[in-house]
């Protein structure tokens, strides 16, 4: 181990450490946070607006993740009488050396969620060829402006108004309610969720061997760890949030910019974390 990866482990083992690291003070207070939670989860039907609490309910040091291993084979028996079973057998590879996350971590998250949907007005449904004061393609198209009139004529062989109206196939409108004003305090807004990472610590930046890492330390805890699928609204994406922490004198002497290194890492779901000394 390096003396930086030991310095941290300490630096995070003290009280309030690992949540001054992922929450940390300033105006970008949330955004650590935020991008745990995008990779954990996804949220079709809302936004995340801001984070509220960040609670730290369990670490653990060094934990090494297995890959598995399978044996199969075949037990044949010739007396008494003959019989054959095929067996197979799934446990941990103890012979190869383990992927060793340097911490994991459990934390209870609230959220407070800016839903993106809203309830529906009203309904109408009516026949095409009762298009009264529509005369025109052009009218047609400004009333019904969600409505692929192009693609609809192309796909039944119309060609005029008068072939549309002809064509005698519904057409529904649906309007949306305006939304009630967005409140940030509103419990109905705040939702708790359960959020694990895995932290990797490098003294020096790899971009190709640090992105490999978190790909194998997740894909070994999809693969050994169940977890909850849809929780509440939100669907599980991951059991696990891998986090690349290395330090700040590093981002130079790779000869990248550290918005460019933090923005290629976020796009493959990876939170970095440079650390000042």
């Amino acid at each position: 181990m390096s003396a930086f990866t030991d310095a941290l482990m300490l630096r995070l083992h003290a009280p309030d450490g690992v949540r001054d690291l992922l929450f940390p003070q300033g105006p970008q207070r949330p955004a650590r946070i935020q991008r745990l939670a995008a990779t954990l989860y996804g949220l079709p039907a809302a936004d995340i607006a801001d984070v509220v609490t960040v609670e730290v309910v369990g670490t653990r040091f060094q934990r090494p993740l297995f890959r598995r291993r399978t044996l199969t084979g075949t037990r044949t028996r010739t007396t008494p009488d003959h019989a054959r079973t095929d067996v197979a057998y799934e446990g941990r590879d103890t012979g190869t050396p383990p992927e060793w996350v340097d911490m994991s971590a459990s934390l209870d998250v609230t959220l407070v969620l800016r839903p993106r949907t809203a309830k529906v007005a009203s309904l109408t449904l009516g026949d095409l060829g009762d298009l009264g004061e529509v005369t025109t393609l052009a009218e047609f198209e400004a009333r019904f402006r969600h409505f692929d009139l192009t693609g609809y004529m192309a796909r039944h062989g119309l060609e005029t108004v008068e072939d549309v109206r002809r064509s005698s196939h519904l057409l529904g409108e649906i309007t949306l309610a305006e939304p009630p004003p967005f409140d940030p305090a509103d419990p109905g807004n705040r939702r708790t969720v359960r959020m694990e990472i895995g932290l990797l610590v490098r003294d020096s930046l790899d971009v190709t061997g640090a992105l490999r890492a978190a790909r194998i330390v997740r894909d070994l805890v999809e693969r050994d760890v169940a977890y909850p699928r849809e929780v509440g609204e939100l669907e599980a994406a991951a059991p696990l949030a891998p986090v690349l922490a290395f330090p700040s004198d590093a981002v130079t002497a790779s000869g990248f910019t550290e918005a460019d290194l933090l923005g290629f890492f976020a796009a493959q779901d990876v939170l970095a974390i440079p650390i000042p000394p």
